[in-house]
């Protein structure tokens, strides 16, 4: 039988067969949708609720931005409210000094928009391209968070001006022009239910414009992003620059919030750099849950809520109760009130369930989506194989090192190790535990620097090249501990693999379909990559390297807790992958090395100890007495 690919909906794979109509995104409809309902609302309320509202909805945009950046991009960073103060303070300093000229305030806007942005790459750069650690962002973005506080708070002096705009220090900026729309005699001033109106249309074309986004590829590799850090990189994606890239863009709508709030109170202090707004932020995302952009509306409407009924901020009790509020919602809530909502929806209806992609959003309709599942007949192995391993675009290649050492901390792992192996077919590296055999795939893939020695792919030095830069040219490795994408689908584990392969999402579709069945793993090809037994995530992961199209393939220990019927079908996946790469092999299971049939090198203490077929080595005296010991023939037969 042929393998095919079976649109859940639509999709690009037939675009002759699709309507114009089916074309259109659906969040285009949305953002209509939401921004007649926001004029509808407008029109009919009271002008104290308009403006009261519009500052919900302007929060709702900044909490959407740390939605984006933590709950789809994995980055935890405390500085969206400082982007969203300097995105205020930019606005105020323009529009000071330019709305009498312009009579409009959307320059001043945007330009809200372009600092904020500048400074999340500024600072960005600085954290992602200087490797910093997850934990040291958060306390980074803090501290620039505070300082900002600190620094704009003692701006009371005269001298402390731009333009025409005082800076205030602690009182702030005052005489800050409200949002201008072009037109008349300097402009028209949007009155609290005219800026209500334009407040939610900003924001439905802000959340549905990430939506899709997070719908296209680059937000898919940002969910893998988010899940596996490690494989990410290990695929070829360069993590630094998809992590500027997110915090750049959470930055810029950050931002945008930042100046639609100077506007709405004609006012900006540093207020806005303090460690509460800060907190704020955090509490309104978890309370509506992280990983949803409606919930970042929801949990400002809930938070604000119940403080404005406690009488604000100010009140001496609110801070406790909204403590209170937080600690129940993490506890009985993990996910937050709307996936809490949405969850128990489904459980009582089962018909509201709409398709769903396994980091949150809703399954994409649009061009560039990726597909919906296979069919489930299967293929013949042979064809499947053929499916999956032809027509790669590049050959196989040799991995050579050359007297490789690595020191951690005084101890030599491993102690001038050299090996050259050839391309195509299998090579097997065997030793006992601490003979250094992980720490040289980890030279070889890039993961440590060696204290000295060269790696050459090919005829290529390879030495002081970044994991994903390895990746791109062409080396694959399956860990010893399987790292996979365990939150996401089956198929986009794998479809992320193809992806950063060949950067078209047919391409990757058609890919995804081949290794799939290779694996015969289409039948699971949508569930999430935790439902799959040990053995399976083993070649699911094997399965994400070959969907890459490696030159060379690592493969530490990958028959680690199989049975010995899913042991003698990883032999057959092996020596599939062994007829477009080169194929390396670290293994403790000597049956499983005899049944390779490969050459074989023996690491002990950090060098290269032995080599030959396995039964050479098996009747080596040496080999017996230093990994075999003394009668263990018997007991790897």
């Amino acid at each position: 039988m042929t393998l095919r690919v079976v649109p859940e909906r639509s999709s690009r794979l037939e675009p002759a067969r699709r309507r114009w109509w089916q074309r259109i995104p659906l969040e285009l409809p949305g953002v209509a949708g939401v921004t007649l309902a926001g004029g509808a609302l407008a029109g009919v309320i009271a002008p104290f609720q308009a403006q009261s509202w519009s500052l919900w909805v302007i929060y709702g945009l900044l909490a959407v931005s740390f939605t984006f950046v933590w709950g789809h991009a994995g980055i935890f960073s405390f500085g969206q409210s400082a982007l969203f103060g300097v995105g205020g303070y930019a606005y105020a300093i323009v529009g000071i000094n330019v709305s009498g000229r312009t009579g409009e305030t959307l320059s001043a806007l945007a330009a809200g928009v372009l600092v904020a942005a500048l400074a999340a790459a500024a600072l960005g750069y600085f954290m992602f391209y200087g490797n910093v650690g997850d934990v040291y962002v958060a306390i980074i973005t803090l501290a620039v968070t505070l300082v900002l506080f600190t620094f704009m708070s003692t701006t009371a002096d005269p001298s402390y001006h731009i333009g025409e705009a005082l800076l205030g220090g602690y009182n702030g900026v005052v005489g800050v022009p409200p949002l201008l729309l072009p037109g008349g005699d300097g402009g028209r001033v949007l009155d609290p239910n005219g800026l209500l109106f334009v407040s939610v249309a900003v924001a439905a074309v802000v959340t549905f414009g990430i939506h899709l986004m997070l719908r296209r590829p680059f937000g898919r590799i940002l969910a893998g992003l988010r899940e596996n850090e490690l494989r990410t990189q290990l695929l070829g994606y360069d993590v630094r620059r998809y992590k500027l890239l997110a915090f750049v863009i959470g930055g810029a709508v950050a931002g945008l919030a930042g100046g639609l709030f100077a506007a709405w109170g004609t006012f900006i202090s540093p207020g806005v750099f303090s460690l509460q707004q800060a907190s704020l932020v955090a509490i309104w995302v978890l309370v509506g849950g992280r990983r949803s952009l409606l919930g970042a509306f929801v949990g400002v409407a809930v938070v604000q809520g119940l403080s404005d009924a406690l009488g604000g901020g100010g009140g001496s009790a609110t801070p406790i109760i909204l403590g209170a509020v937080l600690i129940a919602v993490v506890l009985a809530l993990p996910e937050g009130a709307l996936p809490a909502l949405y969850a128990a929806a489904r459980r009582v209806l089962p018909t509201f369930a709409v398709p769903r992609s396994a980091h949150g959003d809703a399954a994409a309709t649009a061009d560039g989506e990726m597909p919906g599942l296979l069919d489930r007949s299967g293929a013949d192995r042979s064809a499947a194989a053929e499916g999956a391993l032809g027509g790669a675009p590049r050959a196989a290649s040799a991995i050579t090192a050359v007297d490789l050492r690595k020191e951690f901390g005084g101890v030599m792992a491993l102690d001038g190790a050299s090996l050259n192996v050839t391309p195509n077919g299998v090579h097997c590296l065997i030793g006992p535990n601490g003979a250094g055999k992980s720490t040289f795939f980890n030279l070889l893939v890039g993961r440590y620097r060696p204290t000295s020695g060269q790696v050459l792919l090919g005829d290529e030095p390879i030495t002081r090249r970044r994991p994903d830069e390895r990746a791109r040219r062409g080396i694959g490795i399956k860990l010893q501990v399987p790292s996979l994408y365990h939150e996401l689908q089956v198929f986009e584990n794998i479809w992320l693999a193809a992806y950063a392969a060949v950067h078209d999402v047919d391409a990757a579709n058609t890919r995804t379909a081949a290794v799939l069945a290779w694996l015969q793993l289409s039948g699971k090809a949508d569930k999430p990559a935790s439902a799959l037994s040990h053995g399976e995530h083993q070649w699911l992961e094997i399965g994400m390297v070959m969907a890459s199209y490696p030159r060379v393939v690592l493969l530490d220990e990958p028959t680690g807790g199989m049975t010995r019927e899913e042991t003698l079908r990883a032999v057959t996946l092996i020596h599939d992958l062994a007829r477009t790469a080169t194929v390396i092999v670290v293994e403790h299971d000597m049956e499983f090395v005899r049944r390779l049939g490969a050459p074989v090198t023996m690491f002990h203490e950090g060098r290269v100890f032995a080599s030959g077929s396995i039964e050479a080595l098996r009747a080596d005296e040496r080999v017996l007495d230093i990994y075999l010991g003394r009668g263990a023939g018997n007991a790897t037969d």
